[in-house]
């Protein structure tokens, strides 16, 4: 870490002298375009000319509401427009801090902005258009409670979310007052989160020829990269002697391919159907190649002034990274763009700058006018290191910085050609080094083949446990739905053949409960047999104990007036805190469960109590005891051991109520039970009712310590 940090304050101070006299240089114009900003979520543009600025950024103080989905009309109410946040845009969320903690980069939320338009915009029925170039990793956008666009599918959990990010313009029209601004935001994909590019506002017109104008732009640069490299890569293959005109082509076409999937993404218009996953890895794996392709094209260029162990360095370092872009997802690579940048790029830019000096000092042919080429290719990298780590509030610019290197190469490249005669014994040199390049490529191929083989071993694993919990569902479905689908085709059977003439709506109706518990049936049988091959995943939450308990059981209390059943909580002095380490999604499943099946068994009058209480632990250990009692008929004390069983019911009689369960319930709950390294049993028998109980680990804070 504190390399990175050095690295970065060197990267800054470098760029920012540079760069300073065209700071001043645009001074005035950036002053111009911050006339306007947002306060406290909204924005007053009513001295807005939009002659002299066709634009403006809706850059400031927006309104924002973590892990809240909100459509307009939620907004219709006050209280949930007055507990909204005031955070910085553009920005990604991961800089805000809510309740002294930083965000993280999983979530989802809601941003708001109101603005306040000149009048002769609102009146002359004029569309005005919003441009959000960059918006992590999918949004969806309402203007004056409309839908407007979006990108992706916005989603609570990474299941429910498809990510997708791409510039578009996005037209409306304003109304007079103050129009609203919604955009509803969620990110598991990446490491970037929420608006952290800037979204601008124009007319119509503006900010289509804007975006008419990058794109064509983007294109022009990709197609001038994509030419330069066709003609050095089949110079080539015309004289392979030429390995640094190989190389610069490749370097062209990978710099080509990371433009065209960055910025205005025009990969994305012209394949629609590329995956956003890969669109992500074609920009990291080709930054990786950029930089790899840049050392060994230096020291072909300069070969006695390049480093001897630089390219197996290089190789080896960026040839890892890019396998690691390649085998895993984004939200797993994209938070290695720090240690990436500043571990691996910073110190290729750094080292083939000093070897362009150093060639440059010797008096290297053409090697001047390299250096200044590289130079300004070393000011766009810069750029883009800083701003791509959210350092830098500009754009991508390493094309241009490229483009400018390209032409000092191509003179170079050229007039090179014209010596190839004197050169050749040179190049039968570089040949000969070139050959042991491949030697040692062919061994790290090896061993990259090994290690391909081990994680094939390790996928084969996976596909064994995999193939173990299909057998086994499978298993348990030819075994447990025998009884319920006998049942059904029965009744069909006896319906069908006119054997059962009267009360066919009954009959009809016992079709249609066994098709019920059928389909329970199934889904239970998934989910436990999910438990018992460890398929599911638990997360894992520090809570308070007894205000969980709380809350789960008023959701029930109105269930249990319902069924005029009286109800207590037990819980013990509040003189301190009990903690435990939990999934509340699953814990709450085993509440549900329980307190179900004593609603379920309980006659009207009778009663249930919900009781905690602290157990002693011979561990030292604290145990806390979460008891559901009720006045049922209660469980024989033989039934006691297997009633946690597939399949045990206990038939009840006289409380007046159906029961459809599948059998599975009490079992799905011990397997979440023993997850939480936990306890869960049954006490007392009939006729006095049923204690059913689960313990679990807990440690205890005590009110008023520091």
């Amino acid at each position: 870490m504190g390399y990175i940090r050095l690295m970065t304050i060197f990267a800054r101070s470098l760029f920012w002298a540079i760069w300073l006299a065209g700071l001043l240089w645009f001074l005035p114009s950036l002053a111009a375009a911050a006339s306007f900003q947002v306060e406290e979520g909204r924005m007053d543009l009513t001295g807005w000319k939009i002659e002299e600025q066709p634009t403006v950024q809706l850059s400031g103080e927006w309104s924002f509401y973590w892990e809240e989905l909100l459509e307009p009309q939620h907004f219709l109410s006050d209280t949930v427009a007055s507990h909204a946040e005031v955070v910085h845009v553009p920005l990604p969320w991961t800089n805000y801090h809510l309740e002294g903690r930083p965000l993280p980069n999983e979530g989802y939320a809601t941003y708001r902005l109101l603005i306040l338009l000149p009048d002769d915009l609102t009146t002359a029925d004029k569309t005005l258009a919003l441009y959000p170039k960059s918006i992590a990793s999918a949004y969806r956008l309402w203007v004056n409670g409309s839908v407007k666009g979006g990108n992706g599918t916005v989603g609570t959990d990474r299941d429910s979310m498809t990510p997708s990010s791409y510039p578009e313009v996005i037209y409306f029209d304003p109304q007079p007052g103050w129009n609203e601004l919604i955009i509803q935001v969620s990110n598991f994909s990446q490491r970037n989160a929420g608006i952290w590019q800037d979204l601008e506002l124009g007319t119509a017109d503006a900010v289509s020829w804007i975006r008419l104008s990058r794109v064509a732009a983007q294109v022009f640069i990709v197609g001038i990269f994509f030419v330069m490299a066709l003609y050095y890569i089949f110079v080539y293959f015309n004289r392979r002697q030429e390995i640094p005109a190989l190389l610069f082509g490749l370097l062209c076409l990978s710099v080509g391919i990371r433009t065209i999937v960055l910025g205005e993404s025009t990969a994305l218009y012209l394949l629609p159907s590329l995956p956003w996953e890969w669109a992500v890895k074609a920009e990291y794996i080709s930054i990786a190649m950029t930089a790899l392709l840049l050392v060994l094209f230096v020291k072909w260029e300069y070969p006695k002034d390049s480093a001897p162990w630089a390219p197996t360095a290089a190789s080896l370092i960026l040839s890892a990274c890019m396998l690691l872009f390649l085998l895993t997802p984004a939200r797993v690579y994209t938070f290695y763009l720090s240690p990436f940048t500043w571990g691996a790029l910073f110190p290729v830019l750094m080292y083939t700058m000093g070897v362009y000096i150093l060639s440059a000092f010797r008096r290297r042919r053409g090697s001047t006018m390299n250096a200044v080429g590289f130079l300004l290719f070393t000011l766009f990298a810069l750029n883009d290191m800083l701003f791509y780590n959210g350092l830098l509030p500009t754009d991508d610019l390493l094309s241009i910085g490229l483009l400018c290197f390209l032409l000092t190469q191509a003179l170079n490249l050229s007039a090179r050609f014209s010596h190839a005669v004197q050169m050749s014994e040179q190049l039968s040199e570089d040949l000969q080094r070139y050959n042991r390049i491949l030697e040692r490529t062919v061994e790290e191929r090896t061993q990259s083949l090994q290690e391909s083989n081990e994680q094939l071993l390790k996928a084969n694993a996976r596909m064994a446990d995999i193939e173990q919990f299909r057998t086994r569902l499978l298993s348990n479905i030819s075994h447990e739905l025998n009884t319920p689908i006998t049942s059904i085709k029965g009744f069909a059977k006896a319906l069908r053949d006119g054997i059962i003439t009267v009360d066919t709506r009954k009959y009809a109706g016992r079709i249609y409960e066994r098709s019920l518990l059928l389909e329970r049936l199934i889904h239970d049988l998934i989910e436990l047999t999910k438990l018992e091959t460890k398929q599911v995943k638990f997360t894992m939450e520090e809570r308070e104990l007894l205000p969980f308990l709380q809350k789960l059981f008023k959701q029930y209390e109105w269930e249990m007036e319902e069924q005029r059943i009286r109800y207590q909580l037990d819980l013990p002095p509040m003189t301190s805190c009990l903690y435990a380490r939990i999934d509340p999604i699953r814990m709450e499943q085993v509440f549900a469960n329980l307190i179900s099946n004593a609603i379920r068994h309980t006659p009207a009058d009778g009663t249930i109590t919900i009781r905690a209480r602290l157990i002693p632990s011979e561990e030292r250990q604290l145990i806390a005891e979460v008891s559901i009692i009720d006045t049922g008929a209660g469980i024989p004390a033989s039934m006691h051991e297997r009633i946690f069983e597939r399949f045990i019911q206990v038939q009840q009689q006289n409380t007046g109520k159906p029961h459809n369960g599948s059998g599975l319930g009490l079992a799905i709950c011990k397997e979440i039970v023993d997850y939480h390294q936990g306890e869960i049993g049954v006490r007392g028998g009939t006729p006095e009712g049923s204690e059913f109980y689960f313990r679990l680990p807990v440690y205890e804070h005590i009110e008023g310590e520091a």
